[in-house]
């Protein structure tokens, strides 16, 4: 499912992005991060059956994987 994210669920994807770069850059990289967030939010649109909450879920999800210290879904 193709989801249309309005400017204000833009604005706040993007900072949740910012935030995670921000504080997590030293422990991996700009491109791993990027690449994560990027397969997360893929994953949440492709299944959201409430899509005000992609954000939230995204965010979550980011940070169960960044405090694992692993950026892979886990199996």
């Amino acid at each position: 499912m193709q989801i249309q994210f309005n400017t204000i669920q833009k604005r706040v994807l993007r900072n949740i992005r910012h935030d995670l770069l921000e504080a997590w850059t030293p422990q991996f990289s700009e491109a791993e991060i990027n690449n994560a967030f990027d397969t997360v939010l893929a994953e949440h649109c492709s299944t959201a059956t409430v899509e005000d909450f992609i954000p939230v879920l995204v965010e979550a999800e980011m940070l169960n994987r960044l405090r694992a210290g692993s950026l892979l879904a886990a199996a």
